[in-house]
């Protein structure tokens, strides 16, 4: 009977040993798990720590890390992890200064974006102005036109009376009289639109110059923008050998992808250098609210398998 404890004891110390070399995500699930389930070669996690000024809820978390978990799935066609309360491995949410500084990037966005949604308003209202006065210009053009015409007609006609020196009866005086006030009259208009015209030009060039200043302190502000936040390193979240901590993030893609990259690193893995894939050490140009596993990713994982 002893015999056959020893052989069945050392059938499972080998079983369990062969096991942890293939699969080392093993390595993190508890004896108690690997006892209870022993062909499952799942990753188990759990949601631990959520820091309550995250604003976050631990059911959110753990719906996003779900969502983190199927970025592996997915793209290996594999299961690779598993949700259970009772798991030895946590992700926790860690407030420090890096979500500190994460919120000041997140509100100076919005200011850009809400200063850049206003200059193109202004853009807009300013191309809108441009065209009534192009069409008031040319509208002014006709008028200055067809003034001077009624101008040189009028000239024309005191001339030739003044050429044949005969006195002019009373109703004749009175129409050349009533022609010289209506281009009087004319010219008064005229003189008013053009008044008018000069004084929106006037306003036109005021707004093009505060658009300008705007867009001045705008391009300075995002050039302090880009110095003050770099391409943020992934050493926002970490994975201790024991546990994932995760301590900055912008939005829920961030988290989401960032829980897959330290899942990442829970299976073994090691950074890569294609900037679009998941195991790349700065989130920089991968696609947040897409994302799926580079072939990059697929690689370093197969050969972490062999």
């Amino acid at each position: 009977m002893r015999f056959w404890l020893v052989v069945a004891l050392i059938v499972f110390t080998a079983y369990f040993s062969i096991q942890r070399m293939m699969y080392p995500q093993l390595n993190h699930n508890s004896t108690i798990d690997r006892i209870t389930h022993p062909l499952d070669t799942r990753l188990r996690y759990r949601i631990g720590e959520v820091d309550p000024r995250f604003n976050l809820s631990k059911n959110h978390v753990e719906a996003l890390a779900h969502q983190a978990a199927d970025i592996w799935h997915l793209g290996t066609m594999k299961s690779l992890f598993v949700y259970d309360p009772n798991a030895q491995l946590s992700i926790n949410l860690i407030y420090d200064d890096r979500q500190a500084e994460s919120s000041a990037r997140k509100q100076e966005m919005r200011i850009l974006e809400n200063t850049q949604q206003y200059t193109q308003n202004e853009k807009q209202k300013i191309e809108q102005i441009h065209a009534e006065l192009d069409l008031a210009n040319r509208e002014l053009d006709i008028q200055k036109i067809n003034y001077q015409t009624k101008v040189d007609q009028y000239n024309q006609l005191v001339n030739m009376i003044n050429q044949s020196q005969q006195n002019l009866n009373p109703s004749a005086r009175q129409q050349l009289d009533q022609q010289k006030n209506q281009l009087q009259y004319d010219q008064d208009q005229l003189k008013q639109q053009l008044d008018t015209y000069n004084q929106k030009v006037n306003e036109l060039n005021r707004q093009v110059n505060q658009l300008n200043s705007i867009n001045q302190q705008y391009n300075h502000s995002v050039d302090q923008f880009n110095n003050r936040f770099q391409p943020r390193q992934f050493d926002k979240g970490v994975f201790d050998g024991q546990n994932i901590k995760i301590y900055e993030f912008e939005s829920d893609d961030d988290l989401r992808v960032t829980i897959a990259h330290e899942l990442g690193h829970a299976l073994g893995l090691k950074h890569n250098a294609d900037p679009k894939a998941l195991m790349y050490p700065m989130m920089k140009e991968q696609d947040l609210q897409n994302f799926k596993l580079t072939a990059a990713d697929l690689v370093m994982l197969n050969s972490n398998n062999k």
